[in-house]
C-alpha cells in the first residue's frame, strides 16, 4: 500500500511542494508570540471556528484585528517546528516543538518552575548528545559540521535567555487574554533555517524505532511510523522466521515523504474519507482510500483499482413508466444517467432517501427520524456492494443488490408514506434491470390488455403476471377508499406481507367488504376485476412476483381512468 500511495503523492508533491499540505494546515488554539531580532515582541491569538472556512480570519492581534499575512508566517513555521507525536518528543513530552527557533507548551506548563525543563531542551539542542544509539550517532555524523558551528551554539543560548527574560510578560498577556490552550513562541528567522533544524529531528525520529533501521550500501532503510507500529505490545506483527523481524522497510527519504502524505491527509475535510479518490485524476483511477473517522491521518482501508468507470458506454435511460406525478399536472420527468457519479446521486437519493453516502464508512448506524429499522438493515446489507461499485468500480455485487433488494427499498418508501419516492425507486430499479439486458414488464401493454379484458367482460383466467398486476391495482383502489385524513402505511402492510396468491386474495376480499359501501354496484370494470382475482387458483409466491404487484400498486390506476383515457 505505502509505495502505491507514494507513487501518486510524489507526483503531486513534486508540483506543489509543502504548499500541498500547508494550504489546508490549521493552527491550534492559543497565544502566538513572535520575537523579532531587535527584541521587540508581537502577540497574536488564534481561536478556531468551525463556522469559518477561511482559518486566517480566526487569527487576530490583541486588538482583535484579523492578521492574514501573519497567519501565513506562523503557519509555515509551526509546521516545521512540531514533533511527530508525544512519544517522539525531542526532550520532554510537555514541550511540543523540536528546534531552538520555537517553543510550544500548554499554558499551564509555561511557569518559572518549568523553566528548568525548557533549559534542558535548549541544552540538548546544542549538541544532540542525548542520542547515543549507534544508529542515531551514524545519522548525526551527517550534520556534525552544522551542529558544531559556534554561531549556532551562541544563538541557542541567546534565544533561551530571551524566553527566560520575557516569560513573565508573556504569561501576563496570556492570562489577560484568557488563553486556555497553547503558548507558542517563534523567533524571526528565515524559513530555511526552520527546515534545516526540523530535518535533523526527522533524520533521527522519522522511523518507528531507529534500532530497526539498516544501512544497505549508501541507503538507510527503516520501519515507517505512519499507519504502522511495532513494539512489545504487538509481537504478532513481527516476522518470526526471518533474521529481520520488521514487517516492512522503507527508505529514509521515502519515510519523510510518507510523513508529509499523512500530514496532508490529516487536514483534508472530514467528509472526504477517501481523499485521494477524485482529488487527483491519476489517483482516482488507481487508488481508493478510506480513513478513520476520528483518527483522520489513519488509513483503515486501501485498494488498488486496475480499471476506471467514469462515463457509461451507453446512458442509462430512466423513464417515468409508472406515470408518477408530484401533484396534479406535474409529472415526474424522464432523465438519462451518463456518468457514474450521477447514478450514485440518484441511488443515494431515491433508494436510500439520502442516507447511503453519509453512512458508507459508519459501522454504528443509529435508528432515527431519517433511518428506520428496516432502512438501517438495508444499509448494512448493501453499502459494501454500492461502495465497491461507486468508489472501486466493481459492479458485480451492485446489480445483485438491485435485483435482490430493489423492491425492499420501494416497500420501505411505501411503509414510510413516501409514495412518490416509491414510484421513483421502482422506475429506477426497472431502468437498471433493463440496462443490464433483463426483461421487464411492458406496463403500457399490460394496462391496455387489462382494460380491454375488464371492459369487455372477458372471463378467461388470469396469467400469473396479470393476477399480481391486477391485484396491485385493486389493492390501491380499495385503500384509496379510506376516509382517513392521512392514508396510514398500515393499510398497505398486510398486502406486502402476504406470502402467496391465496393469502393476497383473502386480504383483498377482507378489504373489499370493509369499503363495499363506497363501491358502486354497477362499476363493471372493478366488479370484473374482483371476479377474476377471486377465481384465480394459483399458489404462486408473492415474493417472486413482487415486481408485478408493486407496479400495479404504484402505476396509474385503471379504475380511475375514464374510458376515453385508455
Amino acid at each position: 500500500m505505502i509505495y502505491d500511495i507514494l507513487e501518486v503523492f510524489k507526483k503531486e508533491y513534486a508540483q506543489k511542494g509543502d504548499k500541498l499540505i500547508l494550504d489546508n494546515y490549521v493552527l491550534k488554539d492559543g497565544l502566538y508570540v513572535k520575537i523579532n531580532n531587535d527584541g521587540n515582541i508581537e502577540y497574536y491569538i488564534f481561536k478556531n471556528s468551525k463556522k469559518e472556512d477561511k482559518k486566517s480570519n480566526c487569527f487576530t492581534d490583541l486588538e482583535g484585528n484579523i492578521a492574514h499575512e501573519m497567519y501565513e508566517w506562523f503557519k509555515i513555521r509551526d509546521y516545521y517546528s512540531g514533533y511527530l507525536n508525544s512519544n517522539k518528543s525531542f526532550y520532554d513530552k510537555k514541550i511540543h516543538n523540536v528546534n531552538y527557533l520555537s517553543l510550544f507548551v500548554k499554558i499551564e506548563n509555561f511557569t518559572p518552575e518549568f523553566l528548568s525543563k525548557i533549559r534542558g531542551q535548549y541544552l540538548a539542542l546544542l549538541s544532540y548528545k542525548k542520542f547515543r544509539k549507534k544508529e542515531e550517532i551514524e545519522v548525526l555524523r551527517n550534520y556534525q559540521t552544522y551542529l558544531q558551528r559556534c554561531s549556532r551554539q551562541k544563538d541557542i543560548v541567546r534565544k533561551f535567555r530571551m524566553i527566560k527574560e520575557n516569560m513573565e510578560v508573556i504569561t501576563e498577556i496570556a492570562e489577560h487574554q484568557n488563553i486556555k490552550n497553547y503558548i507558542k513562541i517563534f523567533f524571526d528567522e528565515d524559513i530555511d533555517l526552520y527546515k534545516k533544524e526540523s530535518e535533523i529531528y526527522y533524520a533521527i525520529k522519522i522511523f518507528n524505532d531507529i534500532s530497526y533501521s539498516k544501512k544497505i550500501e549508501k541507503s538507510v532503510y527503516g520501519l515507517p511510523d505512519s499507519n504502522m507500529g511495532l513494539n512489545s505490545k504487538k509481537p504478532y506483527l513481527e516476522h518470526k522466521t526471518r533474521s529481520l523481524t520488521t514487517p516492512f522497510m522503507i527508505l529514509n527519504e521515502d519515510a519523510v515523504v510518507l510523513k508529509k502524505f499523512f500530514d496532508w491527509l490529516k487536514f483534508q475535510e472530514l467528509q472526504k474519507y477517501y481523499p485521494l479518490h477524485k482529488e487527483d485524476e491519476a489517483a482516482s483511477k488507481h487508488i481508493f482510500l478510506q480513513r478513520d473517522y476520528k483518527e483522520k491521518d489513519l488509513v483503515c482501508e486501501y485498494d488498488y483499482i486496475p480499471w476506471n468507470i467514469d462515463r457509461f458506454k451507453e446512458p442509462i435511460n430512466v423513464r417515468n413508466i409508472l406515470n408518477c406525478s408530484w401533484k396534479k399536472g406535474e409529472t415526474v420527468e424522464d432523465y438519462a444517467l451518463e456518468y457514474l457519479w450521477q447514478l450514485e446521486e440518484k441511488i443515494d437519493a431515491i433508494f436510500y432517501n439520502k442516507q447511503l453516502k453519509y453512512n458508507y464508512f459508519n459501522d454504528d448506524i443509529k435508528v432515527s427520524q431519517y433511518i428506520s429499522k428496516n432502512l438501517q438493515t438495508l444499509i448494512y446489507a448493501t453499502k459494501t456492494a454500492t461502495q465497491n461499485y461507486f468508489q472501486k468500480y466493481d459492479e458485480r455485487e451492485f446489480y445483485q443488490v438491485v435485483r435482490k433488494y430493489g423492491n425492499r427499498f420501494v416497500m420501505e418508501h411505501l411503509r414510510q408514506e413516501r409514495e412518490i419516492r416509491a414510484c421513483e425507486a421502482m422506475n429506477l430499479k426497472l431502468a437498471l434491470q433493463k440496462y443490464k439486458g433483463e426483461e421487464i414488464m411492458d406496463i403500457e401493454v399490460m394496462q391496455e390488455k387489462m382494460i380491454q379484458k375488464l371492459d369487455k367482460s372477458e372471463y378467461t383466467p388470469l396469467t400469473r403476471d396479470e393476477f399480481f398486476y391486477l391485484a396491485g391495482q385493486v389493492t390501491k383502489y380499495l385503500i384509496s377508499q379510506s376516509e382517513a385524513h392521512e392514508k396510514n402505511a398500515d393499510l398497505i402492510e398486510p398486502f406486502l406481507r402476504a406470502n402467496n396468491a391465496q393469502k393476497l386474495k383473502k386480504d383483498i376480499e377482507f378489504t373489499y367488504f370493509t369499503y363495499k359501501h363506497k363501491l358502486g354496484l354497477n362499476y363493471t370494470r372493478f366488479n370484473n376485476a374482483m371476479s377474476l382475482i377471486m377465481a384465480y387458483e394459483g399458489e404462486d409466491k408473492l415474493s417472486k412476483h413482487m415486481d408485478e404487484f408493486l407496479v400495479g400498486v404504484l402505476s396509474e390506476n385503471i379504475f380511475y381512468m375514464k374510458k376515453e383515457e385508455k
